[in-house]
């Protein structure tokens, strides 16, 4: 038994003696996205959607059967252009009818007037009669009127924005048959933070007018000048933004119709407002210490070193959401890289390996 001791006791000395392998660490594998140098004039692009100003429906004041309608949606019309039409027979007796009473009434009241002054009848019953005449005369105009309202004419010159109903259908005083909107003129409603809404206070002047620029998915390559109309006064609570809404003055040979996307793009350079410099990162590069609510502001983001290849974690203060992108107020310089991808397993100092790609 003694013997087995000291065999085992060399082999336990030379297993302690043995160095236990290095077990390396791999690197947490991160994603970063590295904010662009700017200059003074920092564009910033929002979506929206073109609505028409001076939307206008058109309807007809009589009731009738629709005989024909000449137009189509996002055609263009001229001022007085025919753009629907009643069947016209039912209103044109009654015009025949009323255009023979004023006949008969009028050679009634002017024979009359003769014997009046001839003494040969009572001023009364002339009177009578001619207030016979001035009736009739009035019936007829209000049957001129209703056969001229069996035509529906464009009050402008402008794009037909919608078309309601067909011929043959019926229809009454006042229902809608189309829309249409002027073509020199559109309106874009946007989301925009509440910084820019200091560009309503700066007047109608020519330097406001360019603080805006707006175009169109159908013409990407115009921009179009564009100015601030209003501004909601409700917060939406979810992209913490305001709607405004930016009228664009079209050129001549292009047309916008309701419901098209559009951009707008603004040079914050040009607007007063209160950060100094605001940068748009990924949303995903923003860590929240206080859940996800952004007006606690308790935010920061990773930011990498190439000089090192480690990280570090830095506060910051977060604007609005746009799109996929967030804004930072401050805390954050140009060229500086953030962390998109891996936070989750970094702390001050480590080292990282950025994802290719």
């Amino acid at each position: 038994m003694m013997k087995w001791f000291y065999v085992a006791l060399p082999l336990m000395i030379l297993a302690g003696c043995r160095q236990a392998p290095d077990i390396e660490a791999k690197p947490v594998r991160v994603a970063v996205y590295t904010i662009p140098h700017t200059d003074n004039q920092v564009n910033r692009v929002f979506n929206g959607v073109a609505r028409a100003q001076d939307l206008t429906s058109l309807a007809f004041r009589v009731e009738g059967r629709i005989a024909r309608i000449p137009v189509t949606k996002g055609q263009q019309v001229k001022a007085g252009d025919v753009l629907a039409v009643l069947e016209k027979s039912d209103f044109q007796i009654v015009l025949n009818d009323r255009a023979a009473r004023l006949d008969v009434t009028r050679k009634q009241a002017e024979r009359a007037k003769v014997l009046v002054d001839q003494k040969l009848m009572a001023q009364a019953e002339y009177d009578q009669m001619n207030a016979q005449y001035l009736v009739a005369r009035a019936e007829a105009r209000q049957a001129e009127l209703m056969l001229d309202y069996t035509e529906l004419k464009a009050p402008f010159d402008g794009v037909i924005g919608d078309v309601f109903l067909d011929s043959f259908e019926n229809v009454q005083p006042g229902t809608a048959v189309m829309s249409i909107h002027r073509t020199e003129r559109i309106e874009v409603d946007v989301q925009v933070p509440d910084l820019l809404i200091a560009v309503s206070r700066r007047g109608d002047t020519k330097e406001h007018k360019q603080v805006f620029d707006v175009s169109f998915e159908a013409f990407p390559d115009k921009r179009f000048a564009g100015r601030l109309l209003e501004v909601s006064t409700e917060k939406d609570p979810v992209s913490h933004t305001y709607v405004a809404t930016i009228a664009a003055d079209l050129e001549p040979g292009f047309k916008v119709l309701e419901g098209m996307p559009a951009k707008v793009t603004v040079d914050l350079g040009k607007v007063t407002y209160t950060y100094s410099r605001e940068y748009l990162i990924p949303v995903s590069a923003v860590i929240m210490r206080d859940g996800s609510d952004i007006d606690l502001q308790d935010a920061g983001v990773w930011l990498f070193d190439p000089a090192t290849g480690s990280v570090r974690f830095q506060n910051v203060t977060l604007g609005v959401i746009v799109g996929q992108s967030i804004e930072v107020t401050s805390g954050l310089e140009d060229g500086q890289v953030v962390v998109v991808q891996g936070q989750s397993r970094l702390t001050d100092g480590q080292k990282v390996e950025l994802i290719e790609g």
